[in-house]
């Protein structure tokens, strides 16, 4: 039920962010460096308008890092209020399978991607505390404690599981 408050047909807008908790065999954590913050993150980005959730950060994580991953569940949903560079807004923190050593190994930014990240590499979550803000190393820590205990929620689209798969998959 809407409040009278809200206009039905102009409802406020929000930000759907789109990150990914991407975890190898040691526990470690993948972390991009933004060229335009001073401090890493988790990979990811926001959805654009009518886009899955799912494929959003499939999206944003294989541009971001080029790995290739299907996201159909969630393991933290983050509100975050509106600041002086950012809009209000939800971020999902979907994961997916554990990275494999020949991902690990071959770790690089893709050139394309190279104007807006700088770097990539996979943290211990003792060391994460001295790249990234607190609301972010907050956020990780709660997601990574929710995937140890197995606790996953799904993507769902208009009430169906998400399938994570992107309609433009077949042109990568």
């Amino acid at each position: 039920m809407l409040h009278s408050n809200i206009d039905p047909h102009n409802p406020p807008a929000r930000r759907l962010g789109c990150v990914a908790l991407l975890v190898d065999a040691q526990e470690r954590i993948l972390l991009v460096k933004p060229t335009y913050k001073p401090h890493w993150q988790l990979p990811g980005g926001a959805a654009h308008k009518g886009e899955e959730i799912s494929q959003a950060v499939q999206r944003e994580v294989l541009e971001e890092t080029g790995i290739i991953r299907k996201f159909t569940h969630y393991v933290a949903a983050d509100q975050v209020m509106a600041s002086k560079t950012s809009a209000e807004g939800i971020n999902f923190v979907a994961v997916a399978d554990e990275l494999t050593a020949d991902e690990i190994v071959n770790l690089a930014v893709p050139a394309a991607a190279s104007k807006e990240i700088s770097d990539i590499r996979m943290v211990s979550r003792d060391d994460m505390g001295d790249l990234v803000i607190p609301g972010q190393e907050r956020r990780i820590r709660a997601a990574f404690r929710t995937l140890q205990a197995g606790l996953l929620s799904p993507f769902l689209v208009e009430g169906k599981p998400a399938d994570g798969i992107p309609h433009w998959i077949s042109t990568i």
